[in-house]
């Protein structure tokens, strides 16, 4: 009886020990990854070149009779209309020799009115055969001669009014003053440029391009140009000429306007125009390091209910840190961002950024997988 007892409650002692062990469950070591939900947007390829802002128009002014200066009205900065007289040149000895013009015309003009006299009385006379052809030739060539000189004379004064006039000299253009050469009983000559006039309503930038983008410019393209001494947002400029020859570095030189009628762009102010090769809209992108180019395939690894999947892809636009997805890859796909290069396809993964409700349903869909 005590022999029965014993075997009973070892069997009880070991029953109970067995009733009270825990089930051990290996725990799986996954590699942490993030991802990025696939979604659509714009992208384009751009290439950016630096130039400097430039007037539309520049005139150096000089004038066409040198003297003298007697007054001047703008200085640099100031604002001119077309035909403002900037500067006055001394016109005394032009005027004193109007003067003595004046006189010679007078006494040419009643030499000629003789002459003229002469010569109708006397044409009457050689028309009735009263004179010879040879005094009558004598008579008509003094009448021509004097009407010849008159005529000399009319000309050197219209051309010594003409320099008369132009010793006030006005701007060719409306603009800004850039330069002022001249000051007050200083002589102005055409060595040197007494006004330089600016048209800064219209701003050129020039920039030089490479051949692997100017078949890709043409006139009238609208470009971005950054300018960040006048706006920290790009301005819009129009491409106005394209040279047909590269200069001597090996690049083209493409002219930018840009708009100024606002006058904040100054001459000298630096410039970044960028050129945009090709474009796409509405177009799948992603960051370029999700992408793996090797052994000669181009992939990316899509998470779906835990484990990594491996999608070749085509690739379209490259720009800066995007890139475009031509194929392979559609609205709403997990794309790995990071830690993409340690896995492999079919591998499971844990997602350390995902969407809180996403790794909520993808864990119940493991669960319900490892059941």
């Amino acid at each position: 009886m005590k022999k029965k007892a014993l075997i009973a409650l070892a069997l009880c002692m070991a029953l109970g020990t067995a009733c009270g062990k825990e089930e051990v469950v290996e725990e799986k070591n996954l590699r942490s990854v993030e991802i990025t939900t696939v979604g659509k947007g714009e992208i384009s390829s751009e290439f950016a070149y630096t130039g400097k802002a430039a007037p539309s128009k520049e005139v150096a002014v000089v004038p066409t009779v040198p003297g003298k200066v007697t007054n001047f009205n703008y200085e640099v900065g100031d604002k001119v209309g077309q035909g403002a007289v900037l500067f006055t040149v001394d016109t005394t000895d032009l005027q004193n020799n109007m003067r003595s013009l004046e006189a010679s015309y007078n006494v040419a003009k009643l030499g000629r009115d003789n002459a003229k006299s002469t010569y109708e009385n006397n044409k009457l006379l050689y028309d009735e055969e009263i004179i010879s052809k040879q005094e009558f030739d004598q008579i008509k060539y003094a009448y021509e001669s004097a009407e010849a000189q008159l005529e000399s004379i009319r000309v050197q004064m219209d051309n010594l009014k003409k320099n008369i006039s132009d010793c006030s000299v006005t701007s060719p253009m409306t603009g800004v003053i850039a330069t002022r050469g001249v000051e007050r009983g200083g002589f102005a000559s055409q060595a040197a440029p007494a006004y330089t006039v600016m048209d800064l309503s219209t701003i050129k930038v020039e920039v030089g391009v490479s051949e692997q983008v100017l078949n890709t410019i043409h006139i009238g393209d609208q470009v971005s140009v950054l300018m960040t001494a006048v706006s920290e947002e790009p301005l819009t400029g129009t491409v106005s000429t394209i040279a047909p020859a590269a200069g001597q570095t090996g690049m083209y030189t493409v002219k930018v306007e840009l708009n100024n009628k606002d006058g904040k762009i100054k001459s000298g102010m630096m410039a970044e125009v960028n050129f945009t090769m090709e474009s796409s809209e509405d177009t799948i992108i992603l960051p370029r390091n999700a992408v793996i180019e090797k052994d000669g395939e181009t992939y990316v690894y899509v998470v779906e209910n835990g484990t990594a999947k491996k999608v070749i892809v085509e690739l379209g636009i490259e720009a800066d840190d995007t890139i475009e997805i031509v194929s392979g890859l559609k609205d709403g796909d997990d794309v790995v961002t990071k830690g993409q290069t340690y896995i492999s396809d079919g591998e499971e993964v844990n997602v350390t950024n995902a969407d809180p409700a996403k790794a909520e349903a993808s864990s119940k869909k493991t669960e319900e997988k490892g059941e």
